[in-house]
């Protein structure tokens, strides 16, 4: 089988099936993203902040509630606070159906006095646990979808600084085309990775970042300009003649 043959069977989406990929793409990234951050509270709530454990997660929930109420307007949201906290709400809902707030109160409540105990004593220990990392899932998932808020009134910004990179990349393009410049098909490939990176890779990291002290908008800021000078790199290295 030839190149050519292989390349004519590749399929050939239009733009709404590019769009549906690109939708579920972002969902399967932040599911992901999820699934980590919870697994790196868990492991912290045993490790890093065993004072804390799962009110670590809680807190960061809050500290991020508290940075958007610093910027409490947006392009596109008028109200970010409101809208903030009608998304932890949602979140929460499932949660709360599910009755673990309620598992997770009664645990709270009957560990101290089965401790002493024997078998019983273990099993309000285990119970404990399992409801403390479904509690970590509930929060893990609030910060989530407040990050990914974040990104959404940051969005503007975003689409502005790609912008600004791919015109700056087609302007060096084309002085390199009309200078007689060299062509980097090195330089091209490796920017175009980082690109990528940057809008995978690097967003799944600030979803999941379990640190605080550090307000989501500056991450935001730093993955934009990566992705604006990387994309300003690929254009410019891009072959000079189609």
């Amino acid at each position: 089988m030839t190149p050519s043959s292989v390349a004519r069977k590749r399929p050939n989406h239009g733009p709404t099936g590019f769009m549906l990929e690109l939708c579920m793409g972002a969902v399967m990234l932040t599911l992901l993203a999820w699934a980590f951050g919870v697994l790196i509270e868990i492991v912290g709530a045993y490790t890093l902040w065993q004072d804390q454990a799962e009110l670590h997660s809680r807190d960061m929930v809050a500290e991020d509630l508290g940075y958007i109420a610093a910027a409490p307007r947006s392009v596109l949201i008028e109200d970010t606070v409101t809208f903030s906290k009608m998304l932890v709400d949602n979140v929460s809902l499932p949660f709360e159906r599910l009755g673990v707030d309620a598992w997770y109160r009664r645990a709270l409540a009957q560990v101290q006095p089965a401790s002493d105990a024997g078998l019983a004593g273990a099993s309000s220990a285990l119970s404990m646990e399992i409801a403390r990392c479904l509690m970590i899932a509930k929060y893990v998932a609030q910060d989530t979808v407040l990050r990914l808020a974040i990104a959404v009134f940051a969005m503007p910004a975003f689409v502005l600084a790609c912008l600004l990179g791919a015109v700056d990349g087609l302007v060096r393009r084309d002085l390199r085309r009309w200078g007689g410049g060299r062509e980097s098909s090195f330089v091209y490939h490796r920017a175009k990775r980082l690109a990528s990176w940057c809008l995978t890779g690097g967003f799944a990291a600030y979803l999941s970042w379990p640190f605080g002290g550090f307000n989501p908008a500056y991450m935001v800021l730093i993955f934009t300009a990566l992705v604006a000078a990387s994309l300003s790199t690929t254009l410019a290295t891009f072959k000079k003649y189609l």
